[in-house]
């Protein structure tokens, strides 16, 4: 906030040497300082401007009737705020002491030793001046204030009379209101309660129910209720519920509603705003214990002919919850008794009705021919089905209440595969999770199991497991059928290729045979032959390896190196390549773990992705097959940049019998026995492919 300039301050020289008044005016203006100057006492009292000075500097011996002291004790008269300064080259102390007690500002000493210091001396007694009259306003103001403060202290405390009297009413009321069980009653004595307390004249309270109709109504009214508003009331039953009608203005006070008439000039002076109108109303609304509203007290005439006050409402408020509660419980007896009879019934309705969705459940999951378990969050078995009997041979009482992994270490056959499976029974993480483990049945007979398990929460607590357990022996069998039956679709593809392969070395053996007997006739060293022979026939075992190895039956999963695999699978697509003018990238990576596998599984799946490559580029082009170590997985990539797979296809080519190439070219069952196979290694199958553009299929293995 920015102060005003202030106006320059008026200084008064009285000093009858002329030099000593021109050499104070020079120095008084040269600081901003406005001069007035009197050679003599009665010069200066005549002076027009006299009472524009600030500050008075008055020579002691002055010439002329009058001394410096007769007119600083003039000026104390006619100008009490005006700073004095005495000045005198020749005064003692004695005047020192009398300029004091005449009320001086100071007492200045000539010759000055300094014109600065009179300077200063001026604007000190300035600041003195000024402060004084400061002083002398906030006194004033302060008076007013104490005034004012105490003609409001007087009103509040005649209103807290008022209100403290009333607060002891309605507070016997709110003790009589829980005696009253009707409600209509109990509203009516609430509303004349009200008027007797002193507050207003007129009261209703109108109370609707759940659809908001009015179904209760009190009043009351000083002197006695209008046949005309009882009637106007009654007529209101059954109407829609609402406070007030939506006049022209209002305003809130606390929970209340003011709807308010306004004057004729407009919205009125502050003491009409204060002041109470005919049409004038507060609605206060009636509230249930969740907040919702049911009903308003509805107040007019008030006695002092005021707006009422914050504290009155409030109080008003209180004692409107006192008989909403009443409300509510009358309403929740009578539910209650509705409800009772109610409940009993539908308790037998639910009785039967959960007793045969018992029966009904029972009969599901026993009809079923999975085995279906329940287990708490201990993870003991807390239900198993009668497939469980029929499926393994073993009583199903004599599992429940055991753990459910110890079921499985009991039954299961000693391999990898089901310490694994076991193992992660025991971990609770995941909602949902496949697993796979081979069991003994009570006859002998290895049964393989698929176990769908799904972990119950509530609340993010633990409360247990429930799953299927289904028999895929058959379908595992049916899938190593399909599996071996793919194989051969594959040597089918590879025989010529394979041949092709057989002969060129079988060619250089016999060239080299020829030239070693020669060398054996001539007595030549046929050594160099021998060892060309040696490589040929390597090269033959290699290939008749790769072949034995994809026709073997299918083994027990061991470690195996996804790198040897692939240059197995190179060796046997390699006439394939040289034919189709395809260019051979292989980028494996050093020193790569171990996965747990069925070597000939794994290589059927990478041979039966590297030939799909191929046929993808008839034209040539170029084949990658990368391995690479990802934070979770070891994963190889298969990548050509043949033809491409249309993106309608994508979400359809690992469905079984699904080919997109011409009639005659595959079976369709390459991919979709892929996925399986990797799934059967806990592994996944991805693909991204744009058609033109070719398509990089990757095979993801969890890492140990």
């Amino acid at each position: 906030m920015t102060q005003e300039p202030q106006a320059p301050i008026t200084v008064l020289v009285v000093d009858d040497e002329e030099p000593i008044r021109l050499l104070l005016e020079a120095a008084l203006k040269q600081h901003g300082f406005h001069v007035l100057l009197a050679a003599s006492g009665t010069e200066a009292l005549e002076l027009k401007s006299l009472q524009q000075a600030d500050v008075a500097l008055i020579d002691i011996y002055l010439s002329g009737k009058m001394d410096g002291h007769a007119v600083l004790r003039e000026l104390n008269q006619i100008h009490p705020d005006m700073s004095k300064i005495l000045m005198s080259g020749q005064a003692g102390l004695d005047d020192a002491i009398a300029a004091f007690s005449e009320q001086a500002f100071s007492f200045a000493r000539k010759p000055f030793s300094s014109l600065k210091e009179v300077v200063i001396l001026v604007e000190r007694a300035a600041q003195a001046k000024r402060l004084t009259v400061q002083n002398r306003e906030f006194a004033r103001s302060l008076q007013e204030a104490n005034l004012a403060l105490e003609m409001k202290v007087n009103e509040r405390t005649a209103e807290m009379q008022r209100y403290q009297g009333m607060l002891s009413h309605l507070f016997w009321v709110s003790s009589r209101i829980a005696l009253l069980d009707q409600p209509d009653h109990m509203l009516e004595f609430v509303c004349q309660s009200i008027v007797e307390a002193g507050a207003f004249k007129q009261v209703v309270i109108l109370v609707g129910d759940e659809k908001f109709r009015i179904r209760h109504v009190g009043v009351w009214v000083e002197g006695g209720v209008p046949d005309d508003l009882k009637e106007s009331l009654r007529l209101l039953k059954d109407q829609p519920l609402r406070p007030y009608e939506f006049d022209v203005r209002e305003e809130q006070i606390g929970s209340a509603i003011l709807t308010r008439t306004l004057s004729r000039n407009g919205m009125g002076s502050e003491q009409e705003i204060m002041d109470w109108r005919a049409g004038d109303r507060v609605s206060i609304p009636m509230m249930r214990h969740d907040g919702t509203i049911f009903g308003y007290l509805s107040v007019t005439s008030p006695v002092d002919g005021r707006k009422p006050s914050v504290e009155i409402i409030q109080l008003l408020v209180t004692l409107l919850s006192h008989g909403a509660l009443q409300i509510e419980a009358h309403e929740l007896q009578q539910q209650l008794k509705r409800r009772a009879e109610d409940l009993e019934r539908r308790v037998q309705e639910r009785t039967s009705e959960l007793r045969y969705s018992e029966e009904k459940f029972s009969r599901l999951v026993n009809s079923t021919t999975d085995i279906v378990y329940i287990a708490d969050e201990n993870d003991k078995i807390i239900y198993l089905n009668e497939a469980f009997t029929s499926t393994l041979g073993y009583i199903r009482e004599n599992y429940i209440g055991r753990p459910l992994r110890l079921l499985f270490e009991e039954l299961a056959t000693d391999n990898p595969t089901n310490r694994r499976a076991i193992q992660a029974l025991e971990s609770f993480a995941g909602e949902h999770t496949i697993h796979h483990v081979e069991l003994l049945t009570r006859q002998g007979d290895k049964r393989m199991l698929e176990i769908n398990r799904t972990i119950v929460r509530q609340g993010g607590v633990l409360k247990g497991s429930q799953g299927i357990i289904r028999d895929i022996t058959e379908q595992r069998a049916l899938l190593q059928q399909l599996i071996t039956a793919e194989r051969l679709a594959a040597t089918g593809r590879l025989a010529a290729g394979v041949a092709h392969e057989i002969n060129n070395p079988l060619q250089a053996i016999s060239s080299h045979l020829s030239t070693a007997v020669k060398k054996f006739r001539s007595q030549e060293d046929p050594a160099q032959n021998l060892e060309l022979i040696s490589e040929g026939i390597d090269r033959i075992r290699q290939i008749v390896r790769g072949m034995l190895d994809l026709h073997r039956g299918p083994t027990i999963q061991a470690p195996l190196n996804l790198n040897e695999i692939t240059r197995k699978v190179v060796t046997l697509v390699g006439k394939q390549l040289r034919e189709a003018s395809i260019d051979l990238n292989l980028d494996l990576a050093a020193d790569l773990p171990n996965i747990e596998g069925s070597p000939q599984e794994i290589q059927q799946v990478i041979l039966n992705l590297t030939l799909n490559a191929i046929e993808a580029m008839p034209q040539g082009g170029k084949l990658g097959i990368t391995t690479a170590v990802g934070e979770h997985s070891i994963d190889l990539s298969v990548e050509d940049s043949g033809v491409g797979i249309p993106q309608e296809h994508l979400s359809q080519i690992f469905e079984p019998f699904f080919t997109y190439r011409s009639a005659g070219n595959g079976t369709g069952l390459g991919l979709y026995l892929s996925k399986n196979i990797m799934e059967l290694h806990h592994g996944t199958i991805s693909v991204v492919s744009e058609k033109g553009w070719g398509s990089r299929f990757t095979l993801s293995f969890p890492k140990k």
